[in-house]
């Protein structure tokens, strides 16, 4: 699995939900994203930007009026990147265990899209609290993660309550996040395999099945 795909800004845009942008704007939310990665979250300023696509300050201002604007639009493009990924691989008639291999393996591609998508990852949860949009976008994409992972184990009839169910969702969404967030903070992209494989088996052990093995 490659891990430097370029971002194709315009068909996140056509997603429902989304929303579609100037190619100014695109290139905006590219520089930000490599400002992001490369010196940290705290260097992301207006300034910074213009500096870095070699607009001015006042058109970058026109576009974008502060950080957080510029915050929003990634948060809400990179989690559409989340809901193409998670739900590119899950095919309505597969079995259980092949949905569960099929929405890590979609996690995965998104978290690892690349280096810079990686990096704007490990933050989000960080993120909500500046500003509500942050925070309502996040609100709306968990919301949309746990349906699907719920409707997974429904449609499994494996459970008998639904707190056993939620239960068991919680615990899939943890390993496989803590496994992500845990391999981009130790910047051991290039080893994902090796996550895969460790996740692969916590999973089989939690959900007490055996999973296809991850052909990334």
């Amino acid at each position: 699995m490659r891990i430097n795909y370029k971002i194709d800004w315009q068909a996140l845009g056509g997603m429902d939900g989304s929303k579609s942008l100037s190619a100014k704007k695109y290139a905006l939310l590219e520089a930000s994203l490599k400002i992001i990665s490369q010196q940290g979250l705290h260097n992301l300023s207006v300034t910074e930007v213009a500096k870095n696509t070699g607009l001015s300050k006042p058109l970058v201002l026109y576009h974008y009026e502060s950080k957080e604007r510029i915050l929003e639009d990634l948060s809400l493009f990179i989690q559409k990147m989340g809901e193409y990924f998670l739900g590119l691989y899950l095919v309505e008639e597969s079995s259980f265990e092949q949905k569960i291999h099929d929405c890590v393996q979609g996690t995965f591609r998104w978290y690892l899209f690349n280096n810079e998508v990686s990096d704007f990852l490990a933050l989000l949860p960080h993120l909500n609290k500046l500003s509500l949009r942050l925070k309502k976008d996040q609100e709306n994409f968990e919301l949309f993660q746990m349906r699907l992972w719920e409707r997974i184990f429904l449609e499994s009839l494996r459970y008998r309550s639904m707190e056993e169910l939620r239960i068991a969702v919680f615990g899939v969404r943890s390993l496989v996040t803590g496994s992500l967030i845990n391999l981009i903070h130790l910047n051991q992209r290039d080893q994902y395999r090796d996550h895969a494989l460790r996740l692969q088996f916590n999973l089989e052990t939690l959900l007490k099945v055996e999973l296809p093995s991850f052909d990334f």
